[in-house]
């Protein structure tokens, strides 16, 4: 019986790889493990802190045999580098535009009731967490 390994994918991946391991690991297709991710952020908003766990905790496929400080430490360089590659992309006026554009969804469907989890207990956090990250990342560049 062979045994498989929960892994991040190196070859099915949009971000990190995360929903393309776990498809398959569970034989899945990875449209399905994404769309599930997709339906538990908007559900409940949860799916992001899933993701992110997961994204830490983890193993690429090239380090999946070693030790676990190692592991996460490369986790922690994968996510970190992911993160700088797409802030770095922005501009100035980008940055702003899709700021105001993120704010106004935020206004205009905490006013509808749609999302009743975007009521501040966990969009504020979210985007206090993402500013903190974004300033340690700048300040590493500098």
């Amino acid at each position: 019986m062979s045994e498989s390994r929960l892994t991040r994918s190196e070859t099915d991946k949009m971000i990190a790889g995360v929903c393309g391991g776990l498809a398959e690991y569970l034989n899945l297709d990875p449209v399905w493990v994404r769309l599930m991710f997709v339906l538990l952020l908007f559900a409940s908003g949860i799916g992001a802190p899933i993701y992110l766990v997961l994204w830490i905790i983890m193993p690429r496929e090239a380090v999946a045999g070693e030790p676990g400080n190692t592991v996460l430490q490369d986790n922690f360089d994968d996510l970190s580098q992911t993160v700088s590659d797409k802030v770095g992309r922005l501009n100035r006026p980008s940055t702003v535009g899709t700021l105001l554009i993120l704010f106004g969804i935020y206004f205009l469907l905490s006013q509808t009731g749609w999302f009743h989890w975007l009521n501040g207990a966990i969009f504020w956090p979210i985007v206090i967490i993402g500013a903190g990250a974004y300033m340690l990342m700048r300040r590493e560049e500098s």
